[in-house]
């Protein structure tokens, strides 16, 4: 008789360090592909700025997501240990990129004023007729996501060791189980989502708003 093999979804409060780290993969995953889009849309004549602003301002969100407090774990300064003094740099500047201008309008890369046309004629000076907009601001594009995509590529080297040690543990941790706890269970079923909720929060597991390095530390601990 042919074997069966299927996925189960492990309903332990042991794999919600993992579940933690395979989000922040994906984001990073996303973020490392966008950059790699708008790389490519820098090479194209005529460029479309517009279009190479919303994926990079896309790509520091998806790359913020992993260091911000919510439901999942977020990653810690001190896992950014593995990083040279460069990348450091680099993260510090598209964290306060993401917090103060791409998520809120509130530092000194953007200015938006008002002008009006000011017409004057052999010293005669005419009365103004219409006023306007004027905006002054740093544009995110192809330039921005070559540095991004570097900081993504290294800190994903970041997560992926701590995913392969987290995946170790945690396999030698079932395999101390009796067989029926993990083959008694059945693959995760998704919840229908309807729009209204939106408003609605993730619910939150029981390390929640931790960093991962905490998280860890508590994990491992004898």
């Amino acid at each position: 008789m042919p074997s069966v093999t299927r996925a189960v979804e492990v309903k332990l409060p042991e794999a919600e360090f993992l579940a933690d780290l395979y989000g922040i993969a994906f984001d990073l995953d996303i973020a490392e592909e966008l950059c790699s889009k708008v790389v490519d849309l820098g090479k194209s004549k005529p460029r479309d700025f517009f279009v190479e602003e919303g994926l990079v301002s896309a790509a520091v969100i998806k790359y913020g997501r992993c260091f911000t407090k919510g439901v999942r774990m977020r990653l810690g300064v001190n896992d950014l240990a593995g990083l040279d003094p460069d990348n450091i740099t680099a993260h510090e500047y598209f964290i306060e990129l993401r917090n103060k201008f791409v998520a809120h309008s509130v530092n000194a890369f953007e200015e938006t004023y008002v002008t009006v046309s000011a017409r004057e004629k052999g010293g005669e000076i005419f009365p103004i007729t219409s006023v306007g907009p004027g905006q002054h601001r740093i544009v995110l594009s192809a330039e921005t996501a070559e540095s991004l995509k570097n900081l993504v590529s290294n800190m994903k080297s970041v997560v992926k060791r701590m995913i392969d040690v987290e995946e170790k543990r945690l396999l030698e941790f079932i395999q101390t189980l009796p067989l029926e706890v993990i083959h008694a269970g059945d693959l995760h079923i998704p919840r229908n989502i309807q729009a209204n909720d939106v408003r609605k929060p993730r619910k939150r597991g029981m390390h929640s708003n931790k960093s991962l390095q905490g998280r860890r530390a508590k994990t491992h601990a004898p």
